[in-house]
C-alpha cells in the first residue's frame, strides 16, 4: 500500500494476509462458484447424463405407448419434470379408455390418451402400471368415472377421505382403496386416513406391476 493512501473500505483480513494489489486480489466468490460448478458437473450432471442415456436405451418411444393396449385401472405416471412442476403426475384409465387425472388447472380432466400425452414436454418419461388384481383395476376405473365430478378443488391436504379436495395421486389412491381396499401406499398413516400420497409413493407400491417405460 502506498504511503499516505487510505485503506480501502471492506479490506478483509485474508486480503491483507495475501498482500495482493487490487488487480491480483483473490475473488473468493468466483473461486467458490467455480468449485461448486465443477462439483455439480461431476456429481450431478454426469450422473444425470449417464442415467438419461441408460433410460433412453431401455425406454420405448412415446408412439409405442399410444399403440399399447391399456386396460381400465392402468396408471400412467410421469416422474418429476418441468411439465409436472417437479412433483410428478399421474392419471388412471377409465372404463371408457380416457385418462382421468386431477390437475391444478382442472381441477380434473378426462382426456383421450393422445391428448393427455400432449400436456408433457419433450424428454419426459412415462411409466405404465397395472394392478396385479385385474378386478381391482376394473373397479377403480368405474369409481373414477362415477366420482371425478365430485372433485371441486385441487388441494394438497392430509385428509385421505376427502374427494372434494384432491390431487392426482390421492385420487388414484382413493379409487383403489374405496373399491377394493387396496392400499397403494401401505403406510401406518393411511390407516388413520391421514397423510400425503405423493406420486412416487404409488410408483413404489407392491400392488402394481410395471408394464413399460416410454420417453417423449
Amino acid at each position: 500500500m502506498k504511503k499516505g493512501s487510505q485503506p480501502q473500505r471492506g479490506f478483509t483480513f485474508i486480503q491483507r494476509w495475501f498482500k495482493r494489489s487490487d488487480k491480483k486480489k483473490i475473488k473468493w466468490s468466483e473461486i467458490y462458484l467455480a468449485l461448486a460448478g465443477a462439483l455439480h458437473r461431476l456429481l450431478v450432471e454426469g450422473r444425470r447424463e449417464r442415467t438419461a442415456a441408460k433410460r433412453l436405451h431401455q425406454d420405448l418411444p412415446i408412439n409405442a405407448l399410444g399403440e399399447m393396449k391399456l386396460e381400465p385401472g392402468d396408471i400412467v405416471y410421469t416422474p418429476s419434470s418441468e411439465s409436472t412442476y417437479y412433483a410428478g403426475h399421474m392419471g388412471i384409465i377409465g372404463l371408457d379408455g380416457k385418462v382421468y387425472h386431477v390437475h391444478p388447472y382442472g381441477p380434473v380432466f378426462a382426456d383421450s390418451l393422445e391428448w393427455y400425452l400432449t400436456r408433457f414436454y419433450e424428454g419426459d418419461r412415462f411409466i405404465v402400471f397395472r394392478s396385479r388384481l385385474s378386478e381391482a383395476g376394473m373397479k377403480a376405473a368405474g369409481w373414477v368415472q362415477d366420482h371425478y365430478k365430485q372433485v371441486k378443488f385441487y388441494r394438497l391436504q392430509t385428509n385421505l377421505r376427502s374427494i372434494e379436495r384432491n390431487y392426482c395421486s390421492k385420487f388414484i389412491y382413493q379409487a383403489y382403496q374405496f373399491t377394493s381396499g387396496l392400499d397403494l401406499w401401505s403406510r401406518k398413516f393411511t390407516r388413520m386416513n391421514q397423510g400425503y400420497i405423493y406420486p412416487f409413493r404409488i410408483e413404489r407400491s407392491p400392488e402394481l406391476d410395471v408394464l413399460g417405460t416410454f420417453y417423449k
